[in-house]
């Protein structure tokens, strides 16, 4: 019996988030700095030769094709059957609550994309992969997204990215003592909420179409933030580099009316009371997972002081290989 497993990295992003979101960065450009990590998304697929199902406690509950369901549901089995691909049990696992701000639905996009392609045989590289699944996301399923989380998600590791009309470019860190400290140098603590992506990101997507100044203006400093921290990981400032993600969600929570709460201020604010040098909410805004930064010798006391202002506060560790194929457990 056939039996693929594919894996896809969720990642964290430092700055530019907003930026990378059209029609913005085909008129100005974007630019953003993220790291994939290690949680993700766990796609199984087995070829039992019945009615192709896809289950998942997360993300559905479980659909088979001609007997209804969703439209999310539905949308995501023609995925297949447009390729062809008409048996077998898809089984979705995540680490993380969907719409927590990791990026996990192009995470998930990345994954069904993947397999789509190894059922089938065929290859495709992984800027193919990204920009496929950007267009599942955006075109076929509806979804206000940007560029950054399908290519994050696809190349993996700690990265430079920038989006402009011409293209996408990426610079990649290579692991040194500096990139150890970081990683060494944060945590997640999750709101007790999730959201829909479209929904936090919708009012910035408006504003921008219609060239709103103070809107484009603060883009355009989230760019500006999204260069000099990159500068400061090459100099190795970390002082700087937390200094960047503050200014840098600052901007971000005035982007929108939903972005932030209070319930995100009291987080952050905890955090920086205990120690932490920077916070910053992941993803479009308003609920989901909030990234603490401090020096590593003091990470683990404000790591137990935040259990108990949230009930998921979760270390984490940079994965580099992006969305793969792997080997059964």
């Amino acid at each position: 019996m056939n039996r693929i497993y594919i894996y896809s990295p969720l990642r964290v992003s430092f700055a530019g988030g907003g930026t990378d979101i059209s029609p913005f960065p085909e008129k100005y450009g974007g630019a953003v700095l993220n790291v994939t990590i290690d949680r993700g998304i766990l796609i199984k697929y087995i070829n039992d030769e019945k009615d192709l199902e896809i289950a998942s406690r997360d993300f559905l509950r479980s659909s088979i094709t001609g007997s209804g369901g969703n439209i999310a549901e539905k949308k995501l089995l023609e995925i297949f059957n447009k390729s062809g691909i008409n048996y077998g049990k898809i089984m979705i696992n995540g680490d993380v609550p969907p719409g927590s701000g990791l990026g996990s639905s192009s995470a998930l996009m990345n994954s069904i994309t993947m397999l789509k392609y190894e059922i089938l045989n065929k290859e495709l590289n992984k800027y193919e992969l990204a920009e496929e699944s950007y267009n599942i996301e955006s075109n076929h399923l509806g979804i206000i997204l940007g560029r950054q989380d399908p290519y994050a998600v696809s190349l993996g590791g700690f990265k430079f990215m920038e989006f402009t009309d011409r293209g996408i470019t990426c610079e990649k860190f290579a692991k040194n003592s500096f990139i150890d400290e970081l990683e060494k140098s944060m945590f997640l603590v999750y709101t007790g909420k999730t959201r829909a992506s479209s929904d936090a990101l919708r009012e910035q997507a408006e504003k921008s179409k219609k060239n709103d100044r103070n809107t484009i203006s603060k883009l355009l400093s989230l760019k500006d933030i999204s260069y000099s921290i990159r500068d400061s990981i090459k100099s190795q400032d970390f002082d700087r580099f937390s200094q960047l993600i503050n200014t840098g969600w600052e901007i971000k929570k005035t982007l929108g009316s939903n972005v932030s709460n209070e319930r995100i201020d009291n987080i952050m604010a905890r955090a920086r009371s205990l120690g932490a040098t920077a916070a910053r909410l992941l993803g479009g805004g308003s609920q989901g997972f909030v990234l603490i930064v401090s020096k590593p010798e003091n990470l683990d006391y404000i790591e137990k002081g935040m259990t108990k202002h949230s009930k998921f506060v979760i270390r984490i560790s940079f994965d580099y290989s992006g969305t793969r194929r792997i080997s059964p457990f």
